[in-house]
């Protein structure tokens, strides 16, 4: 690199950032021709494809403005004696290499992005820059980390080159050695980062990105990845007053009360707390005052995988009440959590229980602990991830997740946890315990192997590993092991078991809610207590606790929102749905939906429950790595 150690033409820091900016833009340019090559059947080619790329272009233009601060200031800040050094021209060529693997390693990870949920970076992008050990794992599981990283290093040591070359100055040197002339004094330096910061807030915070309103998936394909990124996590809570229509606070509880079986306004007008509802006492025919509960929330379990890769939750479905069209609250295990163990409608932002102060809440739990139950939460991974370990711990649960599972009980791990096997064994441990002791037990199950990197201990189905459908079939397997174990035991005649869906694998349709997409697998098992029967009323994750409740005969007050959905009428059933931002309602023919910038839509659904028009697209995939 002789050449880079002569003289640097006074305009050297213009052209170093303009080729570095042409490096951040082109990136995201192959990035969008790469998803429209390889994900047609969510991208056809139409007009709205050239649209797209040009709104795409505007929107990078503006996430540069924010992008390019760290190396403007690189750039800006140093003296010219300093970058005329030689130490300096390695400087420069080091922050150009590090800008541009930044930018071509981005494009690789918003591509696998798209691969699995069908969209640019979004808050799921933060959670797995949170927690990075499970976002390495999975990614070195899950992907070929090597290849990309060696790609990424290619890509970047070309685009270095570029930038070098581009920055090489035009004269000679002057007798003597090295020089840069007509250096801009610092305070113009200082001016020029000042206007750019002042540009980069007001792009940020006013900016309204470009997109096609008409079309998810052409929107999404317009979206600076960068700029979704930092507006995700911005955005993790949102002020629901400032975002979204509301109504007066008493007229709210009016309705509330008139709409909730049960309620009452001790504890609501007053006190801006919900409604309280009781519902009485009716388990003085019950077989058991005191069954024990266990509760498996199942990974990804939607209902549209009930079928010949379920023969046990068939079977389970066919012998206890299963309910055909219960929803998700959401598109993450969290908000599923949050919907079972709170019975509360989705808010936007984070769940509640990813929020701080979720202790001492009124859960599913409550009931329970007032009886003297012991209290479990069993998870197959490690439960400080979405702080679902200080959400159970804080209401009354023992933690039992991966790092505490019996040496025994750990025979397969991937990187997401201990296979579902290894985690109904420490339930069964845990229940023998609670017998020995003489106390009735609750427990709340999280499975963990209907998740990529869909591994799981060889030689339990017959199908090579990898796929969903195989980590369907797999995890129904260990169902039917778990349920052919239990029933061995002294207290199983004494157990209503809950199986039901955190949220589905896939959320498709039209529109930004799908009505009909949130289906998920629900069944109450318990055949020494229940009778077969199949519930059909549209229904929503928030029943599950009150239907439990109800179906055990017990009384308690509570500000639950769901309700029994045995006893729904048909005609009024309902579900609560939403996105991260995006809140719906919907009942048999409407679907309403309140959005963040202040407006809400009401939709007529058609038989099937969905919109009119247009063709059913892939708008989310998998919750975790929500």
């Amino acid at each position: 690199m002789p050449g880079f150690f002569i003289t640097i033409a006074a305009d050297y820091r213009i052209r170093f950032l303009s080729r570095l900016a042409v490096v951040f833009l082109a990136a995201n340019a192959v990035l969008r021709l790469a998803l429209s090559a390889a994900f047609q059947a969510d991208l056809p080619p139409s007009a709205s494809m050239a649209a797209g790329f040009a709104k795409g272009a505007a929107n990078d233009l503006a996430a540069l403005s924010f992008a390019f601060l760290v190396p403007c200031a690189l750039m800006l800040l140093p003296t010219a004696k300093f970058i005329r050094s030689k130490i300096g021209v390695v400087y420069a060529a080091a922050t150009a290499f590090a800008f541009s693997a930044f930018a071509v390693f981005t494009s690789f990870a918003e591509y696998f992005f798209w691969e699995e949920f069908g969209c640019r970076f979004n808050f799921i992008a933060v959670d797995y820059l949170v927690y990075t050990t499970e976002l390495m794992d999975n990614a070195i599981e899950s992907y070929p980390l090597g290849s990309v990283l060696a790609g990424v290093a290619a890509f970047s040591l070309g685009a270095t080159e570029f930038v070098r070359t581009g920055i090489r100055g035009k004269r000679a040197a002057p007798e003597g050695g090295n020089s840069i002339s007509c250096e801009a004094r610092l305070g113009v330096r200082l001016g020029a980062l000042g206007a750019l910061c002042l540009a980069a807030t007001v792009t940020f915070f006013w900016f309204s990105p470009f997109g096609n309103e008409r079309d998810r998936q052409w929107n999404e394909f317009a979206k600076n990845g960068l700029y979704e990124l930092f507006s995700a996590y911005l955005g993790n809570q949102l002020d629901y007053r400032a975002f979204y229509m509301t109504i007066d606070s008493g007229e709210a509880f009016k309705v509330a009360l008139s709409e909730i079986s049960g309620a009452s306004a001790s504890g609501g007008l007053d006190t801006g707390r919900p409604p309280l509802r009781g519902p009485a006492d009716s388990g003085a025919g019950f077989p058991v005052p005191r069954p024990n509960v266990v509760i498996v929330l199942m990974e990804s379990m939607g209902s549209s995988w009930l079928g010949e890769l379920t023969p046990s939750l068939n079977a389970l479905a066919s012998q206890g009440i299963s309910f055909g069209r219960m929803m998700s609250t959401g598109t993450r295990t969290v908000r599923g959590i949050e919907a079972v163990m709170l019975s509360v409608p989705p808010t936007p932002g984070n769940s509640i229980v990813r929020r701080a102060d979720n202790g001492g809440l009124f859960t599913l739990g409550t009931p329970f602990r007032i009886r003297g139950y012991s209290l479990d939460f069993v998870y197959g991974g490690v439960g400080f991830f979405d702080n679902m370990n200080a959400f159970f711990e804080g209401n009354g649960y023992r933690i039992t997740d991966k790092l505490d599972f019996s040496k025994g009980n750990r025979t397969f791990a991937n990187a997401w946890g201990q296979c579902d096997e290894d985690m109904y064994s420490e339930s069964l441990r845990l229940a023998d315990l609670s017998r020995e002791n003489g106390v009735p037990f609750h427990q709340v199950l999280l499975t963990t192997s209907n998740h990529r990197p869909f591994t799981f201990p060889e030689g339990k189905i017959g199908m090579e590993q990898g796929s969903r459908e195989a980590a369907v079939r797999y995890s129904d397997f260990a169902i039917g092991e778990y349920i052919q174990k239990a029933s061995l035991k002294p207290w199983f005649d004494d157990t209503v078991f809950v199986f039901v869906g955190d949220h589905p694998s896939s959320i498709a349709g039209k529109t930004e809610v799908p009505p009909d997409a949130y289906g998920i697998v629900s069944v109450i098992y318990g055949p020494k207590f229940f009778a077969p029967k199949k519930v059909d009323t549209l229904s929503s994750q928030i029943d599950i606790g009150p239907t439990l409740l109800a179906a055990i005969g017990w009384g308690y007050r509570s500000w639950f929102f769901g309700a029994d959905a045995r006893s729904l009428p048909r005609k009024s059933g309902r579900a609560w749905i939403s996105t991260y931002q995006l809140l719906g309602f919907r009942t048999l023919d409407r679907l309403a939906v309140l959005k963040p910038d202040g407006s809400a839509e009401v939709t007529r659904l058609g038989e099937a429950g969905e919109t009119d028009g247009g063709d059913g697209q892939e708008l989310f995939k998998d919750d975790d790595v929500v």
